[in-house]
């Protein structure tokens, strides 16, 4: 299929964070309003986004894949997420930067754009392997993810607990009873499956006038000066989707599934950054600023990865 498909969502990614720049230099959108949209987002609409990504599907692999998936899925975040911890401590961050940054190393758009992406690079039935691979991601995302984001000056025994404060959480509750479903092979369920997903349709818009309208706030010639969010993201786009195909190509004998973890961790940085950090605190233009640049980066790096797994 055309990288036409996958240029496309780069665009209706960017209209849509434009109209939110504009919103915001209109007084439409406010600081305030921010952070209450996020709120919205977080506890209703982002934990529909999840289960639909089970309920609204005719069907699932067997178990035994699923399992599979599941498993290099883990591994690979492993790998990922020593790969975002190590790099800030080598570039010797100050403390209440690192985290951020290696948010951003460890959690990429698997959801807006990884999941068009990899239908337009490998055919429909790479989604289902990219909606297993985000249940792992979301659970971490809203454990570890938080943590990072909420890392600064405190001890580790403080950044523990306030961990520990945001593992109950409405998203996380929806990962934990998306990976029950999946297993149980519990798909359609009819109308209350698209309500639910007519919810969740709401996530992606709301997450994109955030973003654009956090951009409004950032001076421009800081969006694309700062050498180091470029340095983070060759780590994001190339050199940790490389690193996943060397560590993992000769164990994983599926050529699709191995696709899936090298393109998938080659996504921009997640949306759902820059609304954990107006949750829960951490370098909000660092993230916005590392938001934009892989995105408008990765319409060159997707394709690259892409004919490296073989997709083209």
């Amino acid at each position: 299929m055309s990288f036409q498909a996958i240029e496309y969502q780069m665009i209706v990614l960017f209209l849509a964070m434009a109209l939110g720049f504009v919103a915001r230099k209109l007084h439409v959108m406010s600081e305030e309003s921010d952070k209450m949209l996020s709120r919205l987002v977080l506890t209703i609409t982002l934990p529909c986004t999840i289960l639909a990504s089970v309920l609204t599907r005719d069907s699932l692999p067997d178990p035994a894949t699923i399992g599979t998936i599941l498993l290099f899925s883990c591994l690979a975040f492993a790998l990922v997420l020593a790969i975002a911890f190590a790099v800030p401590l080598l570039f010797g961050l100050n403390p209440s930067k690192r985290g951020t940054y290696s948010f951003m190393l460890a959690f990429g758009n698997t959801g807006f754009l990884g999941y068009p992406v990899l239908e337009a690079v490998f055919g429909r039935e790479a989604v289902l392997y990219g909606a297993i691979f985000n249940i792992p991601f979301n659970i971490l995302v809203f454990t570890v993810g938080v943590m990072m984001l909420s890392q600064s000056e405190r001890s580790l025994k403080e950044q523990v607990r306030e961990g520990a404060r945001n593992l109950i959480s409405p998203s996380l509750i929806a990962c934990l009873a998306t990976m029950a479903l999946a297993l149980l092979n519990v798909t359609d369920i009819g109308v209350f499956g698209e309500a639910i997903d007519t919810m969740g349709s709401m996530t992606t818009p709301a997450a994109l006038l955030i973003i654009g309208s956090s951009l409004a706030t950032v001076p421009v010639k800081t969006m694309v000066t700062h050498f180091r969010t470029y340095i983070m993201a060759a780590f994001r786009l190339l050199i940790i989707p490389v690193c996943i195909w060397l560590a993992f190509s000769p164990f994983v004998a599926d050529p699709l599934l191995l696709g899936v973890l090298v393109v998938v961790n080659g996504m921009p940085v997640a949306t759902n950054g820059t609304i954990l950090c107006l949750r829960y605190g951490g370098d909000l233009n660092t993230i916005i600023r590392g938001t934009f640049v892989t995105t408008a980066l990765s319409l060159v790096t997707i394709p690259v990865l892409a004919a490296l797994v073989g997709g083209v």
